[in-house]
């Protein structure tokens, strides 16, 4: 049997129900394999022919890839799942119809790769249609993983320019998620207030988990302007509309805590 073969129908055969539920419902049996090819029947045959232990390590696999389900959460979005467990959400079979939809994928170590992935699905659940402000939180968490994500390729510095650093994120919510992120024993039990906030998920320095802080919207808005690198110049035209205009001390004051807080460089 060719060993590449062999791996490929194995990998194969943990992902495929379909393919599972053809050797479990043939019990030994063989007719089903005509229609492959004659490479592939051979592999199969004999995987048939033990099928009570290939059926073993698939629900072991299986099995595996759903408690990691919970595990990305826990790692990656923490309050998201505190919440979700709160509400009585039935994770378990979520987890099963993200995987089922993710054709069993096995994310391995990529568990931040995984839990963005895992986001993306739940905020698409009719399941949490009635839950807007833990949507709310989803999206908040899901900046946090982009912010390690993101961390792989890290921006060329531009000497003499404000530039962002790798080390920050800004989310605007929907609702005053700083409610929840106070008080974490009452994320998915109160209702906090449809209001917008601006919230910098930061890194204090590359050793360091990631914090929250609540930024005002000039101070959010100083923050997109750079975008892309920009020199004092170019930012003052991007700030006001008339050709002589100065950074203004509040602008000063709040660049320099975008600064201090690990979310901005600035020129030198």
């Amino acid at each position: 049997m060719d060993a590449e073969l062999v791996w490929k129908l194995w990998r194969r055969l943990l992902r495929d129900e379909t393919l599972q539920k053809q050797l479990y419902e043939a019990q030994g049996a063989t007719q089903w394999l005509q229609h492959f090819p004659n490479d592939e029947r051979a592999i199969l045959h004999a995987y048939a022919s033990q099928f009570e232990r290939v059926k073993w390590f698939v629900e072991n696999y299986q099995f595996r890839l759903a408690n990691s389900f919970i595990n990305a959460l826990e790692t990656g979005a923490p309050l998201t799942l505190r919440a979700l467990i709160n509400i009585g959400l039935d994770l378990p079979t979520l987890s099963k119809a993200f995987l089922r939809q993710q054709e069993w994928f096995d994310y391995g170590p990529r568990v931040y790769g995984y839990c963005d992935s895992a986001l993306g699905f739940l905020l698409e659940r009719q399941e949490l249609a009635d839950y807007p402000q833990i949507r709310d939180l989803m999206g908040l968490e899901r900046e946090c993983v982009r912010l390690y994500t993101g961390l792989v390729e890290a921006c060329d510095v531009v000497p003499g320019y404000y530039q962002r650093t790798d080390g920050a994120r800004i989310y605007q919510s929907r609702y005053a998620l700083s409610h929840w992120l106070r008080d974490k024993s009452l994320l998915g039990r109160s209702s906090p207030e449809e209001t917008s906030q601006h919230i910098l998920v930061y890194l204090p320095n590359p050793e360091a988990r990631h914090k929250f802080t609540l930024i005002g919207p000039r101070a959010a808005h100083l923050y997109r302007c750079l975008e892309q690198p920009q020199s004092q110049d170019t930012l003052m035209q991007m700030l006001s509309s008339t050709a002589a205009a100065q950074l203004s001390g509040e602008d000063l004051e709040l660049l320099g805590k975008l600064h201090r807080l690990n979310a901005i460089r600035m020129p030198v």
